[in-house]
């Protein structure tokens, strides 16, 4: 009779055990799904898009790739610093004016993230080009401005805004404008189950400078997953401007991104 209980509950532990298993994985999903489509999100992350764009005036395509890390730093209270560096490679492919390829200037934004009430979430920085790009590739420019973000969580979905004025503030060659753009991404995500989001995230520019607008109309596709106890977001994006720079602009884009969730060894830097 023991035996027989011992056999039953040691068979009750194999089955249920991958369940729960697969429960909890899938509940680890949703939630790092709805923290990662958080701009204040506090998960570390290393986010890779590779990025196809044509339909470029005089042919030709290229694609980009971009590294950029999201390091959030906690802070006492819950607020907290947030930095993330954007890393790109260009490799261009035109059927006229050369194909040239290589590093494009490095970016950064570093914003200052308030506990607010909640399922408000908002934040004030700033946001840097560095003049560290290829030959032709480069601005040539060093500039900075500031940034904000407002918006809200609920259970379902995500959206808000993410506006800022990027101004050069170094000397420019004769015949070159100054950097003066103003940008704002409009970010709407609905949060599916299973870590499924689907949503738009435009980004509208405008170039003082040149007078010229640029609008994108956008969708997102992500699918966050658990690893060897690792969430995982794996998207793909698509763009089609319907105004642009129709001389050095691209008529669409699609990307493919994925993005690990990793440990901030320098998550207590401020602290």
């Amino acid at each position: 009779m023991f035996s027989r209980a011992l056999v039953s509950s040691l068979l009750f532990c194999a089955v249920s055990m991958p369940v729960m298993a697969e429960t909890d994985n899938k509940q680890l999903a949703e939630e790092a799904a709805k923290e990662l489509a958080n701009p204040n999100t506090a998960y570390a992350s290393l986010n890779l898009k590779l990025q196809y764009n044509g339909g470029y005036r005089e042919g030709g395509s290229n694609i980009t790739t971009v590294f950029q890390p999201t390091l959030p730093f906690p802070l006492d209270g819950g607020d907290k610093i947030i930095f993330r560096p954007a890393i790109s490679y260009v490799d261009n492919d035109f059927n006229s004016g050369g194909s040239k390829s290589g590093m494009s200037d490095i970016s950064f934004d570093l914003a200052y993230a308030p506990k607010l009430s909640a399922g408000h979430i908002g934040a004030v920085g700033l946001i840097v080009s560095l003049p560290t790009g290829s030959d032709e590739l480069s601005s040539g420019q060093l500039a900075i401005g500031p940034e904000l973000l407002v918006g809200k969580v609920t259970k379902d979905r995500v959206f808000g805004a993410f506006p800022n004025h990027l101004i050069g503030v170094s000397d420019v060659s004769d015949g070159e404008s100054r950097i003066n753009k103003t940008s704002a991404q409009i970010f709407y995500v609905e949060l599916l189950k299973g870590g499924w989001t689907v949503g738009s995230s435009p980004t509208f520019t405008y170039d003082w400078e040149k007078g010229q607008a640029e609008i994108p109309l956008n969708i997102t596709v992500t699918k966050t997953t658990v690893i060897a106890g690792r969430p995982w977001k794996i998207g793909i994006e698509a763009n089609y401007y319907i105004e642009k720079d129709e001389k050095v602009r691209p008529d669409f884009m699609i990307g493919f991104n994925i993005t690990p969730v990793v440990e901030n060894g320098l998550a207590n830097f401020f602290n």
